[in-house]
């Protein structure tokens, strides 16, 4: 085993920042959705998409995606 690399970086509160020739560049779309920061908005309160996701939790709704019936299809008719 080795041993953890140590960085003089100060830890950022879970806001992903991507830094190009020491510079920060904008955020990839997987950045911004996993970063802390968008998940809030700026008041501490949840964000309208959050609050309707929890809202439809509760309330017992069925997640409505596609993608296991898009991949049946795809492997059962169309991958031979």
């Amino acid at each position: 085993m080795t041993a953890a690399k140590k960085t003089s970086q100060k830890p950022n509160d879970g806001k992903t920042r991507a830094a190009q020739d020491g510079e920060s560049s904008p955020r990839l779309p997987h950045e911004r959705d996993e970063s802390s920061d968008s998940q809030r908005n700026s008041d501490g309160t949840a964000t309208d998409v959050g609050k309707r996701a929890h809202d439809d939790v509760e309330r017992g709704a069925v997640d409505t995606d596609r993608g296991p019936v898009t991949d049946r299809v795809y492997n059962d008719k169309v991958k031979r």
